[in-house]
């Protein structure tokens, strides 16, 4: 049996109103990673939704073009991590993303909200009563929304009152923190009475006293490298100081005294035999 009437102009303005809503959300969300926590939630929730119709869907025979529409709140999520994603890997900055949520995230729900009406005039059936409530939506949607991105800023307050918690931080304040540290140097480690318990601690402290000792010995092998490096130094300075040049250069050889001396005898000898010889 083919869905009712009632019943798929209900999934239609209730269509309408989940986009509505996820598009104010979404503009609520931090920037990532403050934001990645509460991104995760609704995520999650937007898939649940048309997960929970299924069922209804599969029974009732209902249009598959009807079916992908309710994945659109899922896909509007999507596109706001993939933004986010463009904005850390890259140079631009998350505000020039902005563009996408602005006011209550228009452009995103607008489209979404084309594609519900394309449906409504598919169908033929009860056009005018599902449009009116369409509009009753978007119209005073969009308002809201240009009138926040005016000035008024009604998703900033919006979100201090969702985010703002340190339920969603991931820093050492959130609850991803407190999962982690359950596991970690915070946990309890004193001894427990019961063995299952007193056994995970045991291998906790072993842990841990196993990263000292690498702490330790990683910090003493810097040290004694120190040391090393300014004993080094020192020998170099003394070795600098040692082979410095000399203000006088050492003699070598024969100096002039000598070899005038030599020559002084030689010539006297030379006449000596010379005055023989005639003699």
């Amino acid at each position: 049996m083919p869905l009712k009437h009632f019943t798929e102009t209900f999934l239609v303005v209730l269509l309408g109103a989940v986009l509505a809503l996820t598009g104010l959300l979404t503009s609520t969300l931090p920037a990532l990673p403050d934001g990645a926590l509460p991104w995760a939630t609704l995520f999650v929730l937007s898939v649940i939704y048309p997960l929970s119709l299924h069922s209804l869907f599969q029974k009732r025979r209902a249009d598959n073009f009807f079916r992908n529409l309710h994945w659109l709140p899922s896909l509007m999520l999507l596109l706001w991590l993939l933004l986010q994603g463009l904005a850390l890997g890259s140079s631009v900055t998350p505000e020039t993303m902005q563009f996408y949520t602005w006011g209550f995230s228009l452009l995103p729900v607008l489209m979404g909200f084309v594609a519900l009406v394309l449906f409504i005039l598919k169908v033929i059936r009860r056009r005018i009563p599902r449009l009116t409530f369409l509009a009753l939506i978007i119209v005073p949607f969009t308002a809201l929304g240009i009138a926040s991105a005016q000035g008024g800023h009604y998703e900033h307050e919006l979100a201090a009152l969702l985010w703002q918690g340190n339920f969603w931080k991931v820093d050492d304040t959130g609850i991803l923190a407190g999962l982690l540290d359950r596991n970690g140097s915070g946990k309890n480690l004193e001894p427990s009475e019961d063995p299952q318990e007193e056994e995970w601690r045991e291998r906790i402290r072993q842990q841990e006293e196993r990263e000292q000792r690498i702490a330790e010995q990683k910090s003493s092998s810097e040290k004694s490298s120190h040391i090393r490096s300014s004993s080094s130094s020192a020998d170099s300075m003394m070795i600098g100081s040692v082979s410095s040049k000399p203000s006088k250069l050492p003699s070598s050889g024969f100096n002039w005294s000598i070899i005038i001396s030599l020559f002084i005898v030689v010539y006297a000898a030379a006449l000596h035999d010379r005055t023989r010889k005639r003699v």
